[in-house]
């Protein structure tokens, strides 16, 4: 009795030839809306009372005046946050020491 043992012949069938066709079909299909089309610009309509805003809009502010002002100069810098083993030092130098 002989056994015969034969190699399987590559059979390409239609189906993966068309899955192949339709992703390169919709990769071209991206490709050509990110990079070729221009996107139509939207058209936003401004909301009710917008026109209220545009004297703040018109304000001059000189930088030198405000950082120049006393009031601001008078302010003081914030202390650090209050810890149980004193300013500045917070945690173990070890954390895994009991």
């Amino acid at each position: 009795m002989a056994i015969f043992v034969e190699e399987e012949k590559n059979k390409t069938n239609l189906t993966s030839w068309l899955g192949l066709i339709l992703v390169v079909f919709i990769i071209a299909a991206a490709g050509y809306y990110l990079f070729f089309v221009v996107p139509t610009p939207a058209i936003i309509t401004p909301p009710a009372g917008f026109e209220d805003i545009t004297p703040i809009a018109q304000i001059n502010i000189d930088p030198t005046s405000v950082l120049n002002d006393p009031t601001l100069r008078s302010l003081k810098q914030p202390i650090a946050e209050p810890t149980s083993t004193g300013p500045g030092i917070v945690g173990k130098a070890n954390p895994f020491i009991p």
